[in-house]
């Protein structure tokens, strides 16, 4: 009894192990095969905009949207739409917001205005290319990443993030 107890134990603990193992490296992971997906440049009435801040326009302000395969999309845009393009045009009272006037439409204080940006769960890396209609934001708020959550936004589990969610879009 003593040794199937101990067995358990050691069975456990060596699990716990490997799970610790595989938040702590990352890098192993993509080594293992997790495939990165194409990321096509998105550009927003002339302005270059982060592909996961789209579901803060809503569809019912796109005008007009043009997809670009890869050949073309390197002769108009360069090297950074190396995995195609999508050209969206907004109707023309469609206002759109950057990231400053989201602070201030949500009342965002200073000291949380330099936290990472999390766009429906998605980090944003570079939060200047945000761009929204502000009425399709359904909430802001600091949260801290979800640890049993798939997707690591850190390793640190006290990070703080600025989380925007968006209204879903309308059925059509």
């Amino acid at each position: 009894m003593k040794k199937l107890l101990f067995s358990l134990l050691f069975a456990v603990c060596s699990l716990q192990a490997f799970a610790q193992q595989e938040l702590i490296h990352p890098k192993e992971q993509r080594k293992q095969g997790l495939v990165s997906q194409p990321q096509p440049y998105v550009e927003v009435d002339g302005r270059q905009v982060a592909q996961a801040s789209l579901p803060l326009i809503a569809a019912v302000h796109i005008d007009s949207a043009e997809v670009l395969k890869k050949e073309k999309a390197i002769e108009r845009f360069g090297d950074k739409a190396k995995d195609g393009a999508v050209i969206l045009h907004v109707k023309p009272t469609t206002e759109l917001a950057t990231l400053q006037d989201i602070y201030t439409q949500f009342r965002i204080p200073a000291d949380q205005q330099n936290l990472k940006v999390i766009i429906n769960n998605r980090l944003v890396k570079d939060t200047s290319l945000i761009l929204a209609n502000l009425e399709q934001i359904e909430k802001v708020e600091v949260v801290k990443q979800d640890i049993a959550a798939p997707v690591r936004w850190s390793l640190n589990d006290e990070e703080e993030f600025l989380h925007i969610t968006s209204r879903p879009q309308p059925k059509q």
